[in-house]
Order: C-alpha cells, then structure tokens, then sequence
C-alpha cells in the first residue's frame, strides 16, 4: 500500500522547530529548574536540626507543584502549536470558511475533528496520542484543579500520587482518595509528554516529505530509510464522521 499523503500546507512547514522547542525547553529549563530544587531540599538534610525539618516537607510541596506547573506549561506549547497548525491549514484549504474563530474556541474534542477535516487523518491515528490525550486532561487538572478531567487521570495515571497497585493496595484506583492537590508528577512522566509531543511533529513532518509531488534524489533515498526504520507509517486511517 502507498503511504498516506495529504495536501501540503505552508503551516507544514512553519511547525518546522516545534520539536526541537518542547525539547529545549524540557533540557533547558525543566530539568535544571528541578535540579536546583532537589540541591535545596539536600542542603536542607545536610542541615539537619528542627528547623530542616520544617524546612524539607517544605520543599517538597515547591518540588511538587512545580512539577505540576510544567505540565501545564508543557500542554500549553503543546496546545498552541496544534491551534495554530490546524488554523492555518483552514486559511489555506477552506479560505472561504469562517473557521478560525471556531478554531480558536474549540475545545480538544473539537480540535480533533477540525484537524481530521483539514488533515484527512485522526489525530487518534497517531501513535502517541494516548500519551497527549493524558497530557491534555493532566493540563485541564493543572489548570482548573479537581474535576472531570481529574477524575480521568486518577485511573489512567495513578503514579501521579504515588499509588502503584500491585504493591500498595488490591483496591482499584478510583476508591482512592486522590486530589490534584496531592497529584506529584514523575518527572520521567514530563518527559514522556515531551517525547510525545516532539515525536508528533515528526511523524507529521515525515507525512509532509511523503506528500511532495516531486521529489529530489536525496528526499527519495532518506524517505526510503525512514520506511524501513519506523514503526508507524500511515496508510489506511479511520476517517471522522
């Protein structure tokens, strides 16, 4: 079968350093944000004394809410790539259309049905959209706190409060007591988000150099590697109804 292709747009090629901006911001500010807080919280048992003993648990509430800050940080880049990828392949496609209100209002669901009628394609479709759907509910929960969206994470990601279920309880999830106040993000969770969104850009900008109608040699022969090496290659997607 011929791998999927759509039509390009400009925006393709304006998502350009999507990838590697999540990714610097993760190298570059996440991770010696944490760094430098996980020195403090040392300092502070190197200390010792009753009043480090104030101090860590302290810390460890500034630890924890800042992990849930960069979520939310994370999943807003996120968001505004996808808002602003999908609006201007609406410009360019449907240019007679008033879209780009809708667009700018839609919430994820609706997001996803603009990008399957702009795209030809699911977002669903995509290899990593479970781990951005997460993300999205994991935004909703940072923002607006207990909720729906909340509720959603404490079965699909109960490390997020340190439960593990095969080892702390026989309990399911949901009977656990859990809050976005008591929500501690691993930081490796943070960096799953990242992964997910950068590996995003890139299956989309594979499908843009798949979608050139003429191709150069060199294009040919590294596209040619890049269906040998990948695990997803989108061919038949499910399509929006």
């Amino acid at each position: 079968m011929e791998p999927f292709r759509w039509r390009n747009c400009y925006a393709d090629v304006q998502t350009y350093r999507h990838a590697r901006t999540i990714q610097t911001y993760f190298d570059d500010v996440i991770i010696p944000a944490l760094d430098t807080l996980d020195r403090k919280t040392e300092e502070l048992e190197q200390r010792g004394g009753a009043w480090a003993a104030f101090a860590k648990p302290d810390m460890q509430d500034v630890i924890r809410e800042t992990k849930l800050a960069f979520s939310l940080a994370i999943q807003s880049i996120w968001e505004r790539q996808l808002r602003g990828y999908i609006a201007g392949c609406a410009r360019e496609l449907y240019p007679a259309e008033d879209l780009q209100v809708r667009i700018e209002r839609a919430d994820w669901e609706g997001l996803q049905k603009y990008f399957a009628k702009l795209r030809g394609i699911e977002l669903r479709d995509f290899p990593n959209f479970m781990i951005l759907d997460i993300l999205q509910h994991l935004g909703n929960a940072a923002r607006h706190g207990d909720g729906k969206s909340a509720g959603r994470l404490v079965e699909q990601c109960p490390d997020f409060w340190g439960y593990v279920p095969q080892v702390q309880s026989e309990e399911p999830a949901s009977t656990i007591y859990c809050t976005v106040a008591m929500m501690d993000v691993p930081v490796q969770r943070l960096e799953t988000f990242v992964g997910a969104v950068a590996g995003f850009w890139g299956d989309t900008c594979y499908i843009y150099n798949e979608s050139i109608e003429r191709k150069d040699l060199s294009l040919e022969a590294r596209l040619a590697r890049e269906r040998l090496e990948r695990k997803w290659i989108p061919q038949t997607p499910r399509m929006a109804t």
